[in-house]
């Protein structure tokens, strides 16, 4: 890791720390292996003018001096200095962010940093002090710094953190207001004070992040790596399918089925008749976590349960199910998740599900306004504080909130689809089939309109949606035995539905393929699908299935 010098303000290298060893190579400033010393290290929002790396290693530190970001920058080495520290880390300036490489090795190994620092200083650069924590603060009167994703684990990894203003004046420590700091960010104070964080459950930790903000969204996910300890590949421009591959990569590493323990309060009072669409087990954001805090602090494993494996089909898990009476359907049930929920023990969280086969085995979720609570009740009709087996059948449990009894519990491992409908079925594509009866050098395709969609290698043109299947959606242009031709094709919609057409021109040399296509104007009432002959060569089209999807098949025929 690079650390900042708080007496010289000169970037210097360490390399004791796994992955930076990867730096030792020529042309790099490194001279020699050296261990990391004690060292300080910042927790602050970011703001415009920021000090780089590049800023850093500039030999006229003259311009950068006068951005906004050096005075931070030096009020916090002079801080780290007056107590007792040579070496202090900011992610502005210790990181090389042009190099993408250095940045992942950076954020996967962010959260050691904080953990293994001697001193971290949390400067509040909106806060004049003292450190706000009383209750019915809103976010909006809150300093930024307790709003922002990336604070999160900065908060809680390191063992010590000092408060700071914006004219760094002390606000006091993590420990000195550990209750107060849990209330208003609702992190458990066992995790303030240095817990084991696999002790609490997935869905407990997503809640802590569910109302903070970052800059991109991919940063919402990996910013969350080291609170869950994994690692992950960097793929800035995937936005929040970041978060769904977090929790495919939680789910490798853990059995908490709380993980599925979501809802969207923003469906609440609104849910329609039939549930509304069907969603997948992943929450989309961690935002969806809001109301998790009610679920059970402390995961327990279940030793012989299936683990959940995740496909590009969804999630393949073991749950207890139950046929939903009350819905008037034979496709819904509820589904009971292992984690406890609520202030009476042996409540477990229940989800909806909605069979979406005639197999029976694949499942979306539906009715994502609420978490259910099932719990085993007593003669008496209290709940059984001793709870249930869910991975046991169950003769019957009662929905604490509504008080309505649900019979014949059985486990079952089902396939959960996580986007169910989100891909739909591509339109059929056109394939260009070669002549038979001519050899395959004969034959060649010189070009092809919109070169975007089409496949050079299996001379298929295939349309990325249904608006992409236009009229006019294609065309190329084909050399057989010496000859330029220009094939076009499209499907025009009619009251029978669409209907394919192709039709084939002799180049004349004078106009490119792109000019022809703008100018052709179609002619759907030829016959065989509006297809053109020329003296040496046809051209027709038809829809057929090809290793069973549908294709629209354009086979050439000479005469």
């Amino acid at each position: 890791m690079r650390l900042l010098n708080t007496k010289t303000l000169q970037i210097e290298q360490f390399t004791n720390h796994g992955g930076y060893n990867t730096l030792l190579k020529k042309g790099s400033d490194l001279t020699a292996k050296r261990p990391t010393p004690r060292y300080a290290i910042l927790s602050h929002t970011w703001g415009e003018g920021e000090i780089t790396f590049q800023d850093m290693r500039a030999k006229d530190r003259s311009a950068t001096m006068k951005k906004c970001g050096w005075k931070k920058l030096e009020d916090s080495c002079r801080r780290a200095a007056t107590d007792g520290f040579r070496y202090i880390w900011n992610d502005t300036c210790c990181i090389d962010k042009t190099s993408s490489t250095e940045l992942a090795e950076a954020i996967n190994s962010m959260f050691q940093w904080y953990r293994e620092s001697a001193l971290c200083y949390a400067f509040l650069e909106d806060c004049q002090g003292p450190l706000p924590y009383k209750t019915g603060s809103s976010s909006s009167a809150l300093p930024r710094w307790y709003t922002r994703g990336w604070t999160l684990q900065e908060l809680i990894a390191p063992k010590v953190v000092h408060f700071y203003s914006k004219s760094w004046q002390f606000l006091g420590t993590k420990d000195d207001h550990l209750a107060e700091l849990s209330m208003v960010t609702g992190i458990d104070t066992y995790a303030l004070g240095g817990g084991d964080l696999s002790r609490i459950s997935v869905a407990r930790r997503m809640s802590w992040v569910a109302n903070r903000q970052t800059t991109v969204a991919e940063d919402m996910a990996y910013s969350l790596m080291g609170i869950f300890n994994i690692s992950m590949p960097l793929l800035y421009g995937e936005g929040i399918k970041a978060f769904t591959r977090l929790q495919e990569e939680i789910m490798q590493e853990t059995d908490d089925q709380s993980v599925f323990a979501w809802n969207d309060t923003d469906m609440r009072g609104t849910r329609r008749g039939d549930y509304g669409e069907g969603n997948g087990l992943l929450a989309p954001t961690p935002s969806f976590f809001a109301s998790s805090s009610s679920l059970a602090k402390l995961y327990i494993p279940r030793p012989g349960r299936r683990q959940t494996t995740v496909t590009s089909q969804g999630a393949v898990v073991n749950l207890l199910l139950c046929h939903d009476t009350s819905s008037g359907s034979n496709d819904i049930f509820f589904a009971i998740l292992d984690c406890q929920v609520g202030h009476i023990p042996g409540v477990l969280a229940g989800i909806r599900l909605k069979r979406t086969d005639a197999s029976g085995n694949n499942f979306s979720r539906i009715d994502t306004s609420q978490i259910f609570q099932f719990a085993r009740v007593e003669r008496d009709e209290s709940v059984a504080i001793e709870g249930f087996d869910p991975t046991q059948e169950q003769t019957q449990l009662l929905e604490v909130t509504s008080r309505a009894v649900f019979r014949n519990w059985a486990p079952r491992t089902v396939r959960v689809l996580q986007a169910p409908g989100s891909q739909p079925q591509l339109p059929p594509g056109f394939w260009l089939v070669a002549p038979q009866n001519v050899s395959s050098s004969a034959v060649s395709v010189q070009a092809a309109y919109p070169v975007k969609l089409w496949d050079s290698h299996n001379w298929l043109m295939q349309p990325p949606n249904s608006s992409s299947l236009t009229p006019k959606t294609g065309a190329v242009q084909l050399k057989l035995n010496g000859k330029q031709y220009f094939l076009i094709f499209g499907a025009a919609s009619t009251r029978q539905g669409l209907k394919p057409w192709c039709a084939l021109e002799q180049s004349s040399g004078r106009i490119s393929l792109e000019q022809w296509f703008a100018q052709f104007k179609a002619e759907m009432d030829k016959p065989n699908g509006g297809a053109r002959r020329s003296p040496d060569i046809d051209a027709t089209i038809r829809l057929a299935k090809v290793s069973g999807h549908d294709m629209y098949v354009m086979q050439l025929l000479t005469r």
